[in-house]
């Protein structure tokens, strides 16, 4: 190329050299300034015809493109003649940067049709949550902030005075919702806990039942779901949020739950419900304490059945159940597990006295019982075992309580046992005459022998 244009500039020279030849006859005459003149002229006027021709058009059409491209025609394009070598090369520089330019917008295109048909999507789904939620919130995690809805919870919550997500969360969990709920609320719903969870495979999703302490300062229920809007890397992790007040269904279902739990004559727990509840307390919050199983029978109730009639035995069980409920702890377990067996777990027993006297205001209460014949006196057996002097499981304690009680019934009934034969160190407000030690060859144990077992009248 830059042998062609050299050659052009040599060729540019030859008509004024051709001229200056006739001029002088073959440059025999002498050159005057005159001879001079006009070949100079032609090889100037050649020397611009080439310059327009070759340099300013060229240069006037690539100009005209970079203004076609800088008014957003990424299609515009520049060629020239393979006279000029340099504008060659640029021209194709210039067309291979126009080719990127194009196909990243065209890339870039499409990507904000995207954005913006997701942003409107956002807005429609934001929408619709509105009206059915009780709040919503949108949040970008990977830059630890809220984006919407920060200012509903500022007017709900007045401590929030941030806009960094994770400590929003945190204020929320320690000063708003109900203290059993607070590390599973803030474990579930931090950051970190929401980063965890979508790194999961399969979960788009997280939802979470809590109870929130409202202007009462009662806790409500509510559900909180949280959803990942993309998928696009570490770098733009966003969510959004929604949050419904659900006191009253999940009220309805607990009731639902705590109905099917209980025994459908007495009101407290069936069978299964209990057991499953003693031996959650024994390996769980009760494995420091000191506890007392109490299995409570009715003395000849088949008796009363036969002679009264079942409806009247129901109301002996009904009553029975409604004295025990009274007498121990919402916290306590008390279920029905047998036809007229009662199982209690009475928790966390401070003194040896305290829970005499519930055993003697049981035994007290079966003589105040009035059936339909006021004359039919009824009475009832105990029996006690001891968590962990006794055993340390459901099973172990159900057992001694159970050979307590079998000692009750086969000698004397109308009185309560303890297994083994331990009262504690206070019992002066008893008839110590009443403490007797049983011959064990008059027992044929239903499970295991026992050491030694003592007794008092309940009446």
């Amino acid at each position: 190329m830059k042998d062609k244009s050299i050659g052009l500039i040599i060729l540019s020279y030859f008509p004024s050299f051709l001229e200056l030849t006739v001029e002088t006859k073959a440059f025999k005459d002498p050159m005057s300034t005159v001879d001079l003149v006009l070949p100079v002229l032609t090889a100037i006027m050649i020397q611009i015809f080439l310059w327009h021709t070759v340099v300013c058009i060229p240069t006037k059409h690539f100009i005209a493109t970079i203004h076609r491209a800088m008014e957003g025609d990424y299609r515009a394009r520049f060629s020239c003649d393979d006279i000029n070598s340099n504008f060659k090369k640029l021209s194709c520089d210039f067309n291979q940067l126009m080719s990127c330019v194009e196909s990243q917008t065209e890339e870039l295109s499409e990507n904000r049709i995207l954005q913006n048909q997701l942003y409107e999507n956002e807005k429609i789904y934001r929408s619709a949550l509105e009206l059915t939620c009780e709040r919503i919130f949108e949040a970008d995690l990977s830059h630890n902030r809220m984006v919407y809805g920060q200012n509903k919870y500022c007017k709900a919550f007045p401590f929030l005075h941030t806009e960094i997500y994770d400590e929003m969360i945190n204020s929320l969990a320690h000063n708003a919702v109900f203290s059993k709920d607070t590390e599973k609320f803030y474990q579930t719903f931090s950051r970190s806990g929401l980063l965890n969870a979508f790194h999961k495979p399969g979960v788009s999703e997280v939802t979470l039942e809590y109870r929130l302490m409202n202007s009462n300062n009662q806790p409500a229920w509510y559900a909180a779901s949280v959803v990942f809007l993309n998928s696009s890397g570490d770098e733009n992790r966003k969510i959004i949020g929604y949050v419904k007040n659900i006191d009253e269904r999940k009220k309805q279902e607990l009731e639902i739950l705590k109905q099917s739990q209980k025994d459908g004559l007495t009101g407290l727990y069936n069978k299964k419900v209990t057991q499953s509840l003693m031996e959650a307390f024994f390996v769980g919050e009760g494995r420091e304490g000191k506890h007392a199983v109490i299995m409570v029978d009715i003395d000849n109730f088949k008796r009363i059945n036969d002679t009264l009639g079942h409806s009247q035995g129901d109301i002996a069980l009904m009553k029975i159940a409604q004295k025990i409920q009274s007498l121990f702890r919402s916290s306590d377990v008390a279920g029905r597990v047998g036809g007229d067996e009662f199982l209690i777990l009475m928790k966390d027993i401070s003194s040896n006295d305290i829970l005499f006297s519930k055993l003697k205001s049981i035994g007290e209460y079966f003589s105040e019982i009035r059936l339909e014949d006021e004359s039919y006196r009824i009475s009832g057996s105990i029996g006690v075992s001891l968590y962990p002097d006794d055993g340390n499981t459901y099973e172990t304690l159900f057992k001694k309580s159970d050979i307590a009680l079998y000692y009750s019934k086969a000698h004397g009934k109308d009185q309560f046992y303890f297994y083994g034969g331990r009262f504690g160190e206070k019992y002066d407000t008893y008839d110590a005459s009443e403490l007797s030690v049983l011959d064990e060859s008059q027992y044929v144990p239903r499970v295991k022998p026992i050491e030694s077992t003592r007794s008092i009248k309940l009446n």
